[in-house]
């Protein structure tokens, strides 16, 4: 059974101008992705940050709840579509009590844009 979806949609030329600032990662990335991710994205690009951010915001969208944080939720690439998803026990607490058991996520970009599509998956059976 479905929990949530969350849908992100982003402007890639609207996301490059966050990207740096004078140079370097802006001071809104290091707020956005953990250390782990901001090391793996380097590796993958700058698109690798854009689907990043577009995955965490389908997410919080999916879960609509606000008692957490981006840096709760891990995506990290091992290729340019394959990814594994890292959750904090903060955010394993809140699937437990929910009974939220899978996280199903799409990542697509095209020329202008990045598109992410998160399902959260409740065990069947659970109103």
């Amino acid at each position: 059974m479905i929990f949530g979806c969350g849908i992100d949609i982003e402007e890639i030329h609207r996301f490059d101008k966050h990207y740096f600032e004078n140079g370097i990662l802006s001071d809104l990335i290091y707020d956005l992705f953990t250390s782990k991710e901001i090391e793996n994205f380097s590796v993958f690009g700058k698109e690798a940050f854009l689907k990043g951010f577009c995955f965490k915001e389908a997410f919080y969208k999916a879960l609509n709840n606000s008692d957490f944080d981006f840096k709760d939720v891990e995506i990290i690439f091992e290729g340019p579509t394959d990814f594994k998803i890292y959750t904090s026990k903060k955010i394993d607490g809140i699937f437990n009590d929910l009974k939220i058991i899978d996280i199903k996520a799409d990542i697509q970009q095209a020329d202008k844009y990045a598109v992410v599509c998160v399902l959260l998956i409740k065990k069947n059976g659970d109103e």
